[in-house]
This record gives C-alpha cells, structure tokens and sequence, in this order.
C-alpha cells in the first residue's frame, strides 16, 4: 500500500512538473516587433523582460514595453512607455504616452495626453484629460472625470459622478 501511494505521489509530482514546464514555455524574455504580424514571438505568448516594438501585440507584459504602439491583451507589470499604450487587463507600474487606455484596474501612474482606466486607478493620472471609473488617488489635469471618488481631483474642470460631496468644481474636486 505504501509503496502504490508512492508511485502515485512521484506520478503527480512528476506531472506538475510537466505542466509548470509547458505555462512557462509560453513566456519569453525578450521580444522584438515592427507588426504584431512581424515580431519575434506570437500575440499568444507573454513577455517578462522587455519588448521593443513600432507595434506590438502580446498576451501579458513583465518589465520594460518601449515603443510605438504597445497592446496587451492581459495584464502590464512594469514600465510601458509608447506612444499609445493600450492593455485589456490591469496596469500595475508606470505608463506614459500619448493616449492610455486601461481596461481593468490601474495601479501606479498614468501620465499622457489622455488616459482612461475603465477599472479602478489607485494612484496617479497625470495629462490632459484623465478618467477612472474609480479614482482612489489624485487626478491632475485639465479635465478631470470620475464615477466614483476617494481622492484628489485638480484641474480646470473635475468631474465626480458619483455626485458626492460635489459633482463639478473648477480647480479642486475632493472625497475622503
């Protein structure tokens, strides 16, 4: 009996092994692009390291994204810095560009012309136009829009759906 319960310990072990090798061959260290058409690595596989690319498309970004315009269909982790920047899932770390869009949540710093967070921003926006649909942090630029607010919004004109305290004010909006 103790000797099955072996056998089948090492088989498990043996396959989690197998299956540990299998996720982390998805997962390239470097990659270079001039068209998600025309890049080292296919749009399925995630980077953790650094991609370099005029357009690049890949699955999750861990480490440095230069470039022109840089898509991520899951999560960012690290520094993105483009001229657009756009990631399906959450942002965590610093971006900068023209226009940033964030599909889930974004913790750290956004700073471009435009960036929008269709999740919840913990941290800092800073351009132009900025919108979260959650701001838990501060919001400095000219337009400044939230749905919900626990923060600091400055800027020209500040925007808080939510309504409470205030829903516009010019100069400084404010929740805590």
């Amino acid at each position: 009996m103790k000797k099955s319960l072996g056998i089948v310990f090492v088989a498990f072990m043996i396959m989690c092994i197998s299956i540990t090798s299998s996720v982390q061959a998805q997962e390239k260290l470097i990659q270079l692009s001039l068209w998600n058409t025309i890049q080292l690595e296919d749009a399925s596989t995630s980077i953790h390291g650094l991609r370099l690319a005029l357009y690049g498309e890949n699955q999750n970004i861990t480490g440095i994204d230069w470039g022109g315009v840089l898509k991520v269909n899951g999560d960012m982790i690290g520094w993105q810095s483009g001229v657009v920047n756009l990631v399906d899932g959450d942002m965590k770390g610093i971006q900068e560009s023209l226009v940033n869009i964030v599909g889930g949540e974004v913790w750290g710093w956004q700073s471009g012309a435009v960036n929008i967070a269709k999740g919840k921003v913990t941290g800092l926006q800073t351009g132009f136009v900025n919108m979260a649909n959650e701001l838990h942090g501060v919001q400095f630029s000219l337009v400044n829009v939230t749905n919900i607010q626990y923060g600091l919004q400055i800027g020209l004109i500040n925007v808080n759906n939510g309504g409470t305290p205030f829903g516009i004010l010019p100069i400084v909006n404010w929740k805590f």
